[in-house]
């Protein structure tokens, strides 16, 4: 759940890019027909999106009665995502976007796919339209792919336009036992938007972010286990939990709502855990 730039590229400099492409004269001058059509979709998806109301625009099967939504998905399919197509270059950029090339949906597999935000089915008119593609994990994306919004607190988090960035709501807590683990989960501040706090709840459970992050800090925890066995007895407990709140506050400069930042905080607040239970 990380924050990336909007793309520069505009939806019509995608378009045009696109349907440079096309050979077939019929479709071809149907395209450069909704030309326009393009260009004001992409205007009333930046003002829903910004406004957090996506639900706002509405399905169609076509542009403007001229072109269908599967030709659609082609000139994105074979014009823009497919390799060495003339919209290829305009698809590698909104791909290289998510810093350190982490899926900003999850903050933690590798982006390998864009994600359209208004499926392509179901908004023609946004397939090749860059603020509403974003790069994604393929795990994220399929997830995201089968849900279903009903309301404005359902909508995922959108890396282009929700910055949630500066206020801490991801915890955890270590899980006692043998190896320990730990589980991990939403706690919003009692002044933050209720809108934005469900989505936040909403977007954690959806893409199951609490098993993703637990599985991974099994990992970590023991991969700990050695380091801290040796800080215990040179130097006991309290060399411990000084070494892991000092991990933890390296990670929340970072990011505040880094999985890393909260096991680590996590640790360094068990006692059990700090107190030899690291050994287990």
């Amino acid at each position: 759940m990380w924050r990336i730039p909007k793309p520069e590229t505009t939806a019509l400099e995608a378009f045009d890019t696109c349907r440079a492409g096309i050979t077939l004269p019929d479709l071809s001058q149907r395209l450069e027909d909704i030309r326009d059509d393009i260009g004001l979709a992409e205007e009333k998806f930046d003002a829903a999106a910004a406004a957090a109301n996506l639900l706002q625009i509405a399905t169609s099967e076509d542009v403007a009665g001229l072109v269908t939504a599967k030709e659609m998905e082609q000139l994105y399919t074979r014009h823009m995502a497919r390799n060495k197509s003339r919209g290829r270059a305009i698809y590698d950029k909104l791909m290289i976007a998510a810093p350190h090339d982490q899926c900003p949906f999850c903050g933690h597999r590798n982006v390998s796919t864009l994600d359209h935000t208004l499926p392509k089915a179901q908004h023609p008119a946004l397939a090749v339209t860059p603020i509403c593609l974003i790069p994604c994990c393929k795990d994220c994306n399929h997830a995201k792919g089968n849900l279903v919004l009903a309301s404005v607190e359902e909508q995922l988090l959108n890396a282009y336009y929700d910055d949630i960035e500066n206020e801490r709501w991801l915890y955890a807590e270590i899980v006692e036992g043998s190896p320990p683990g730990a589980r991990f989960y939403v706690e919003t501040p009692e002044e933050m938007d209720d809108v934005i706090a469900s989505r936040i709840a909403n977007h954690f459970g959806s893409l199951e972010l609490a098993k993703l992050y637990a599985s991974q800090a099994g990992r970590q925890l023991q991969n700990m286990k050695g380091a801290l066995t040796d800080t215990y007895d040179a130097a006991g407990i309290a060399a411990v939990r000084q070494d892991l709140e000092r991990r933890a506050a390296s990670f929340a400069a970072i990011s505040l709502n880094s999985w890393e930042g909260a096991l680590l905080e996590a640790a360094a607040s068990s006692a059990w855990y700090c107190n030899e239970g690291f050994r287990a």
